[in-house]
């Protein structure tokens, strides 16, 4: 079929669909979609559109025709089709969720031409329904570890770039198109997790080697992934609080900190000892979260400091002055936990504050909070005499 009969055909089937919608092969509109040129995949899109709205029925016929041409032997029709699949599947995602085999045997195939769009349908499915492609989180994920590898660059000699040469270009508009399937791939899975954790559990390590990643979205939603499988499987994910707690205080790039500091607070509520651990050796970089003008940040900055003083109280004595300060910080959270971290590192210097509080707070958990560590200080002072 020349490009003109192309045209010619999808456009008598968009005229088809408005005035006799019940004479169409939706399977001459689905091989149009997926044979045809730009021009050609245009129009026939425009029939799709239409007939599927007064013929919703026809959806089912079309994914079926898909799934024929995902595994057809031309390696360019299963690519073609896999396009496709990313244009439609958002149109009716429960229907096109029965493709994921099909993509992932597409996706999961290095040498496929039809790779990159079969991960990125597989993507926009799974933000419609993130459980539908739990059987693909395999795929989705090793295409996160796979970025583009840009050569050094070039020396600059007397304050004057090398030229770009046009292999390099091309190199860097490759990584350009990798890292937004990566970004959307890993998205995708923080998506699943949220709604099944249980399907990332297989894959912790593989999702803790993404703390490294340099690619900032990168780093930032593997940390939600470990977040989302710490809530409801911390024992799969506490052999990794140190390098989650290395993202937390050293990582320059927005939002990856704090997403770190959050996968670790739904660690310590089974594993204050071992997250305490974790934090201890770097306590003095939660400054970035102790001194934060956002309530919820200071929250878990000192959520993360108590773990310390309780594992290892000796190391946070960088940041006792600003517990000190946190004591009459305005949110009553902040107030109580700054107050256990003095308590448990037997900070005597802070009495005099923690009198005031256990005294004077509006809020009884701070009052009780201050009690309890004037208690601790006491005990201490009774031991060393």
């Amino acid at each position: 079929m020349t490009t003109e009969d192309g045209i010619d055909r999808a456009t008598a089937l968009r005229e088809a669909a408005r005035t006799e919608p019940e004479t169409i092969d939706v399977d001459d509109v689905v091989d149009l979609l997926v044979r045809g040129d730009r021009e050609t995949r245009r129009t026939a899109f425009d029939a799709y559109e239409t007939l599927t709205t007064v013929r919703p029925a026809a959806v089912d016929s079309a994914v079926a025709r898909l799934e024929r041409h995902l595994v057809d032997d031309d390696a360019d029709v299963r690519r073609r089709a896999a396009l496709t699949t990313g244009a439609l599947v958002e149109t009716d995602p429960d229907s096109f969720a029965r493709l994921v085999p099909e993509l992932r045997t597409v996706g999961a195939d290095s040498t496929e031409p039809g790779r990159e769009p079969a991960i990125a349908a597989l993507s926009k499915l799974a933000f419609e329904r993130p459980t539908a492609v739990v059987p693909a989180v395999d795929t989705l994920l090793e295409i996160c570890d796979e970025s583009v590898t840009l050569p050094d660059d070039p020396s600059i000699e007397r304050g004057v770039p090398a030229v770009e040469s046009d292999s390099e270009a091309s190199l860097k508009q490759e990584r350009e198109l990798r890292d937004q399937l990566r970004v959307h791939a890993i998205a995708a899975l923080t998506l699943v997790a949220a709604e099944d954790a249980s399907a990332l559990r297989g894959s912790v390590s593989s999702v803790s080697d993404l703390l490294e990643d340099d690619h900032t979205h990168v780093r930032a939603a593997a940390c939600e992934v470990l977040e989302a499988v710490a809530i409801e499987f911390p024992g799969d994910v506490v052999p990794f609080a140190p390098e989650l707690a290395e993202r937390a205080v050293s990582d320059g790039k927005h939002p990856v900190p704090w997403r770190a500091a959050d996968a670790l607070v739904g660690l310590e509520v089974e594993f204050p000892e071992k997250v305490g651990d974790a934090v201890a050796p770097v306590v003095g970089g939660l400054s970035r979260f102790l001194d934060s003008k956002d309530a919820d940040r200071r929250r878990i900055g000192v959520t993360l400091v108590v773990d310390a003083a309780v594992a290892q109280p000796e190391t946070i004595e960088p940041v006792v002055p600003t517990l000190r300060e946190l004591l009459a910080d305005d949110d009553a959270a902040v107030r109580t936990k700054a107050a256990l971290a003095l308590g448990f590192a037997d900070v005597g210097s802070a009495r005099p504050a923690l009198v005031e509080l256990a005294e004077t707070d509006p809020d009884e958990p701070v009052r009780n909070a201050a009690d309890r560590a004037l208690e601790r200080l006491e005990r201490t002072e009774d031991d060393a005499e």
